[in-house]
């Protein structure tokens, strides 16, 4: 067995998943404050909002139970107001294509 000097200290290297830890909870954070995700994906360096609302909800996903249930119902409230505004979009196939969207991402969220 190699010891290792008591003098020094065990070395901590950053982690894929601590880097996504701090990623997921910058991403927490500015949700929170209202920024979209288009926002978010330019603040965290992704290069679309979808790919930031996966790591929103890869962040969620991680959060205790309780805390996943209060982010899901804070992001649904979002996405209702979201609904809203698109149902009163004119071109039958646009609206459409656009409550789809809606539809997955809340699929993502319930999963999160």
């Amino acid at each position: 067995m190699s010891a290792r000097p008591l003098s020094s200290p065990p070395r901590r290297t950053r982690t894929k998943s601590t880097d996504q830890e701090t990623i997921g909870e910058r991403v927490i954070g500015l949700r929170s404050n209202g920024k979209s995700f288009a926002q978010i994906a330019e603040t965290v360096g992704v290069k679309r909002s979808v790919d930031a609302f996966g790591l929103f909800v890869d962040a969620v996903a991680a959060r205790p139970k309780a805390d996943r249930s209060k982010l899901r119902a804070e992001e649904n409230a979002r996405l209702d107001t979201l609904e809203s505004r698109m149902q009163r979009i004119t071109d039958v196939d646009q609206r459409d294509r656009k409550l789809a969207s809606v539809g997955r991402l809340r699929q993502r969220l319930a999963g999160a």
